[in-house]
């Protein structure tokens, strides 16, 4: 996403299993002319599709852009903290506990701020020379059964103190299946 432009629609997919994230982009850009996209990463590739799953372009420069990104959703925000294992650090700040590590995969040092209720409501994630932040608030139980995943209704992105994203949440669904093939184009335009 690029800060001057205008998301009327977003969809993001998110798997639990491995590090990717597909968005479906609708909008306008920044110049005024429409924004439709499909951006996807996956582990160290990233590409963009003409359909879901189909028509890939590879677009491997965008990764230090994508990847990030993922860290600024609520399960995103604890991965890092989960893959440092035993180097995750976990404090109080302010009477909230704060939960710090760099995942070794990703090299993305992020920072988590947990509510009283141990939800996520503040994560700080710094990759590529950029601090991106993001602020969870007004966690529901209307998305799905209270059984399943509690989901907040609004995220407020930024890159390094600017206004990346402003996103309210109209649907959530816990762990839908989603998959992250490499698209062969793209796996042979890498290794050459």
């Amino acid at each position: 996403m690029h800060p001057g432009n205008t998301l009327k629609n977003g969809e993001f997919h998110i798997a639990y299993y491995l590090p990717a994230m597909r968005m479906f982009l609708e909008g306008t850009r920044a110049n005024g002319m429409p924004l439709e996209e499909i951006r996807v990463f996956a582990d160290a590739f990233a590409w963009n599709e003409a359909e879901e799953g189909r028509g890939a372009t590879p677009a491997m420069d965008a990764l230090n852009d994508r990847a990030p990104l993922l860290k600024l959703t609520p399960f995103g925000a604890l991965w890092s903290v989960i893959e440092a294992e035993g180097h995750a650090r976990v404090s109080a700040v302010n009477g909230r506990t704060v939960l710090t590590g760099t995942s070794p995969y990703d090299g993305i040092d992020v920072s988590t701020t947990l509510d009283a209720e141990h939800r996520p409501i503040e994560v700080t994630a710094k990759a590529n020379g950029h601090t991106y932040t993001a602020r969870f608030e007004d966690y529901r139980d209307t998305w799905e059964s209270k059984y399943l995943v509690i989901f907040p209704s609004h995220l407020t992105w930024t890159i390094d103190g600017k206004p990346l994203a402003d996103l309210r949440v109209t649907a959530f669904k816990s762990n839908p299946y989603v998959v992250f093939p490499i698209p062969d184009v793209v796996r042979q335009r890498t290794s050459n």
